[in-house]
């Protein structure tokens, strides 16, 4: 149903303009929102096996502490992504592991915990001024870094 009242659809028929109403019921929306909770990565860049993933959009105030852990890692492993927070945009498990994708480095929280290869680590701000936060990252990472 439209949200609109009768007079208004009226006036609107009347001008010639179409009104398009939605298919989908309200619920069905709540419900692909609640799935998407669960978590969805959007990919950005690269082709790797390794996906370096966060909640806001990748910017360039922490460029430093991602040049090093690309070239610890190897920038050619390395991909993208972003967090799809309450959105049915993005890629599950499956589908990353589909294209290739065999861990995921979160920084911040990760929506959930049934990614496999995840590897939660504090946030790149946390990183760049946290020299503690910073060494238990190599530390998490190490495994990683010896599959090459």
């Amino acid at each position: 149903m439209t949200r609109l009242d009768p007079a208004a659809l009226a006036r609107l028929d009347v001008m010639g303009i179409s009104v398009w109403e939605r298919r989908q019921a309200d619920a069905d929306v709540a419900a692909a929102a609640a799935d998407s909770a669960t978590g969805r990565i959007r990919l950005s860049s690269g082709e790797g096996d390794c996906l370096l993933v966060q909640r806001q959009p990748w910017g360039g105030e922490t460029n430093s502490i991602v040049d090093d852990i690309r070239a610890c890692i190897g920038p050619a492993r390395c991909r993208f992504g972003q967090w799809a927070v309450a959105s049915p945009a993005g890629e599950d498990p499956a589908e990353l592991a589909e294209r290739g994708i065999s861990h995921v480095l979160s920084f911040g929280p990760a929506l959930d915990g049934q990614w496999p290869g995840l590897i939660e680590a504090p946030s790149l701000v946390e990183l760049t001024t946290d020299w503690q936060a910073k060494r238990a990252l190599w530390r998490k990472i190490r495994p990683l870094l010896g599959e090459r």
